[in-house]
């Protein structure tokens, strides 16, 4: 009978350890963190990108996102939310499985993401959703027009490597369009990619913007918001 129950224990805790490794084979990286690695794929957005979305599934997963980003998914103009309308599926894909593994802080948008609230499959759904989708509601910009200002920092500090002269990003390495983007969201997450509490800020990006006065954010985000939407321009090569 002892023999018996130290099988048992024995297995028992074979099964703990083995999920406990399991667990730990990937931990989430915080940036500013020893051994974080800009981009990192974590093992979820892998799946996500595998799978592809479905825009009628997603329409309807989305439901649920309607109390912060609105019905038609562009937010409010104050930015408290942003305007994901025409958001690059690959960024959305990004931003979602690196909140839902804690690489990216936004304890607000946490709870609607995480599993239960929503299933792996629906993140791609969403994302192919959004992405499709135009908005026709005018967004959030400064209170003058600072355009001039901005688009010189904006090409000082070369953020069109990334982010594409137009402010369309690039789909094939989740850079977000930031074109027509809320001027008061802009403002608050340059700030905390600048500051390292975003989480998964591109240290690039982090570079260019180290110098910026708030006169500075404030100039760019105005010239990003007046920017007409990506899919209007004819981007030169």
């Amino acid at each position: 009978m002892k023999n018996i129950l130290l099988i048992i224990f024995v297995a028992l805790f074979s099964l703990q350890a083995g999920a406990a490794a399991a667990a730990e084979a990937y931990t989430p990286k915080v940036y500013g963190k020893k051994g974080y690695v800009w981009d990192e794929m974590t093992p979820e957005r892998v799946q996500v990108l595998k799978m592809g979305g479905d825009v009628d599934r997603g329409k309807d997963s989305f439901r649920g996102c309607r109390g912060c980003h609105k019905a038609d998914a562009a937010g409010v103009r104050e930015g408290v939310y942003p305007r994901l309308t025409g958001q690059h599926a690959s960024v959305l894909i990004k931003q979602i499985t690196e909140i839902r593994a804690g690489i990216r802080s936004n304890p607000k948008m946490l709870p609607f993401v995480e599993d239960p609230a929503i299933a792996m499959e629906e993140i791609g759904d969403i994302a192919a959703y959004l992405s499709a989708l135009t908005s026709v509601r005018e967004n959030g910009k400064g209170a003058e027009n600072m355009s001039a200002r901005g688009k010189k920092l904006y090409n000082d500090n070369k953020c069109y490597t990334c982010h594409g002269k137009n402010g369309e990003g690039n789909a094939a390495k989740a850079y977000p369009v930031v074109a027509a983007q809320h001027y008061g969201y802009l403002i608050r997450e340059m700030k905390l990619i600048k500051h390292g509490t975003r989480g998964n800020s591109n240290p690039g990006m982090v570079k260019a913007i180290a110098k910026f006065t708030e006169a500075d954010y404030e100039a760019v985000a105005d010239y990003l918001a007046r920017l007409p939407d990506y899919r209007t321009v004819v981007v030169s090569k």
